[in-house]
């Protein structure tokens, strides 16, 4: 009897032990996320310098930790949910012409780990995720509407929308460096108008792609006729090309006709004379008139050729 109760004693000490020991390690164990930063707050000795990196560490049981991001960390300030918006987070922005645009923003941030207890105590004491709700999100809006407000409705919606998205960026980073707090990218990632607003933009995008359809068709038709110029220059120039080596062409047969005829001239002898008047008799006797007369010959009845 004696035995059993000893045991349940045991059993019971050992329990408590447990019991303790699982107290203690919840309250002082504490588990950095990878990515973050821990700045450890006790009421005694105030804010410690040393922070905590990623991992497990035993801390004071009565001290808090508060975790802000080191890595890089997303957020959106969407209309559509599927962005990571929690509800409709899009807002209105000024433009230098009086108009307001409804736009959607990603942008990315981090902590700077060597400002972190600085933004500890700044921001008494709240998260990396509460700062970026409650402050961050707020002065975005303001620090991207500093910026818009310089740029015409047009200018905002269309043709310089890229040279925007950089300027926003570089004011919105730099004015969050002084809260220790980096902003590694900022992104428009939709910019509505009014159906007003669109609808006159839209008149004017068309009339200048009708102008330039038209500047097109233009230099189109400059280019063709030009070509025709140079078809009908070369058709020109083969023409008379072709002329001048007929007229080369005639003047040298002619020259060599006449050379003929000349060097026919020069050879011309009593011994060919005779040979062509045999070549063209008939074989007929020539006639004679009176008794000791010379003979003519009457060359009406030879032959020709």
């Amino acid at each position: 009897m004696n035995f059993n109760k000893t045991i349940s004693k045991i059993l019971a000490i050992i329990l408590g032990i447990l019991a303790i020991l699982i107290i203690f390690f919840s309250t002082t164990l504490k588990k950095i996320k990878p990515g973050y930063v821990g700045v450890v707050y006790t009421p005694s000795s105030g804010v410690s310098e040393k922070t905590l990196t990623q991992g497990w560490h035993l801390v004071n049981p009565i001290a808090t930790i508060t975790s802000y991001t080191v890595s890089t960390e997303q957020s959106y300030m969407s209309s559509d949910r599927r962005e990571g918006s929690e509800s409709d987070d899009s807002f209105m922005i000024p433009t230098s012409d009086g108009k307001t645009v409804r736009v959607s923003l990603e942008y990315s941030y981090r902590f700077d780990d060597s400002k972190v207890t600085e933004i500890f105590t700044r921001f008494r004491g709240r998260s990396g995720e509460e700062i970026n709700r409650i402050y961050m999100r707020g002065k975005i809006k303001s620090y991207v509407a500093e910026v818009t407000s310089t740029f015409n409705v047009i200018d905002v919606y269309g043709s310089r929308r890229t040279e925007l998205n950089s300027f926003a960026f570089i004011n919105v980073k730099n004015k969050f460096e002084t809260d220790g707090i980096i902003i590694e990218s900022l992104n428009f990632s939709e910019i509505v108008l009014d159906p007003q607003t669109e609808k006159a933009i839209q008149e004017r995008v068309n009339a200048q792609q009708a102008l330039e359809r038209q500047k097109v068709e233009a230099e189109r038709a400059k280019i063709e006729a030009e070509k025709n110029i140079i078809i009908a220059e070369g058709n020109a120039a083969v023409a008379i090309a072709n002329a001048e080596g007929n007229a080369k062409s005639t003047k040298i047969a002619a020259e060599a006709e006449a050379f003929a005829i000349q060097a026919k001239q020069k050879v011309i002898t009593k011994e060919l004379i005779e040979y062509e008047k045999m070549l063209k008799w008939n074989g007929v006797l020539p006639t004679f008139q009176g008794g000791n007369a010379t003979p003519i010959i009457d060359f009406r009845a030879q032959k020709t050729d």
